[in-house]
């Protein structure tokens, strides 16, 4: 089996026991490929908030489990790296209430964009694209206007904020059937950021190659316990 599809699987097989648990252990190492600084001004019906900070994707582990790449889905908490927080739950994002009720589904479709992001400006254009739909709710997804807006910074020095526009406008074209959405949330934690992030969803044969191998799992499993008895 090549390593391109170990590591799907393995996250996959995390998520999949990690959602049936109350709680569950995240720790962030650090911004996955650097951030971007950008001022943000969040206007009702969110809670009216400016402030400037860095953007930019987490390398996130879940559970002990192979390291992925996560985005701040709330500004009105921080978090720590290299801390590990043990009551968060991991959640569909459709069912994590955020000020945009479109925004499960709209950050589906940005990862379905395919864009790469694997610099710190396209990575601080991911995270701001993804603030820009979890706080908008004017109907139009627009950097520079409604309840959410983004300026300054490294952001738009670098072309970040020029970067996030463009995925943002990309959207209102693309579909999404690859990616399934979850939420890290720490909702009733003060101090912890809630997260997104996104999953393929595999092919068919990939859900045969898991079945084969949670089986040989349990067979080895039960192999096991049979010479210790």
């Amino acid at each position: 089996m090549s390593r391109s599809l170990i590591a799907p699987i393995a996250l996959a097989c995390t998520l999949s026991f990690a959602a049936q648990a109350r709680a569950d252990t995240v720790s962030f190492a650090g911004f996955a490929n650097g951030s971007q600084s950008v001022d943000i001004a969040l206007g009702s019906p969110n809670v009216p908030k400016s402030l400037s900070t860095q953007a930019g994707g987490f390398t996130t582990s879940l559970n002990g489990g192979p390291s992925f790449v996560s985005y701040c889905i709330d500004l009105y908490e921080y978090l720590s790296f290299g801390t590990p927080f043990t009551d968060y739950t991991l959640v569909p994002a459709a069912s994590h209430a955020v000020t945009n009720a479109a925004a499960a589904a709209d950050i589906g479709k940005l990862y379905a964009e395919n864009n790469p992001v694997n610099s710190s400006v396209a990575q601080a254009a991911f995270q701001i694209a993804i603030w820009e739909i979890t706080y908008e709710t004017s109907g139009a997804y627009n950097l520079g206007t409604g309840t959410a807006m983004f300026s300054g910074g490294t952001a738009g020095t670098s072309g970040a904020l020029t970067l996030a526009s463009s995925w943002l406008g990309a959207l209102a074209t693309t579909t999404n059937n690859a990616y399934a959405v979850w939420a890290l949330d720490s909702i009733g934690n003060p101090g912890h950021q809630d997260q997104v992030f996104a999953t393929p969803v595999p092919e068919p044969s990939t859900y045969a190659l898991m079945a084969a191998g949670l089986l040989c799992m349990g067979v080895f499993g039960r192999r096991r316990a049979a010479r210790q008895d």
